[in-house]
């Protein structure tokens, strides 16, 4: 699993499942906060999709903290204002970043959570899909 699913697991998952799988994950050891969670404000920006540009929408809270698992510091950034969720996630992040075998035990359910949440989407856009607009452009044919 790489960093990028895992922190979209994190975000996506509710707090309860991911304060019992960065619990297992930590396999028992002393958790230290480098920095402890705090509130901050996030820029937001998106791209386009016709020219794929860059700019500027506006800004999000979110959660951010640093903690220290057995020497390896994990890290987390969620949108929201949820300490303890930011916590655990950056727990899970240290357990990765470590290798630690606790988290090879809980990386399936991790992976299922994505999967469900997957799935969730998928259902989401088939009911949307139906909705879309299409739009057509006439040409001048005499130029």
């Amino acid at each position: 699993m790489d960093k990028r699913t895992l922190s979209r697991i994190s975000t996506f998952a509710d707090t309860e499942t991911l304060s019992s799988l960065a619990e297992k994950a930590a396999g028992g050891r002393e958790l230290l906060f480098l920095k402890q969670p705090e509130k901050t404000m996030v820029l937001l920006s998106v791209r386009e999709p016709v020219k794929h540009s860059e700019f500027y929408l506006g800004e999000m809270l979110a959660v951010h903290c640093i903690v220290e698992l057995a020497g390896v510091r994990g890290a987390a950034v969620l949108a929201g204002d949820d300490f303890s969720k930011a916590v655990f996630a950056a727990m899970l992040d240290a357990a990765h970043s470590g290798g630690f075998a606790e988290f090879a035990l809980v990386e399936p359910e991790l992976l299922l959570l994505e999967e469900k949440r997957q799935n969730e989407k998928a259902k989401q856009t088939a009911a949307v899909k139906e909705t879309q607009v299409r739009f057509h452009v006439l040409e001048d044919r005499n130029a």
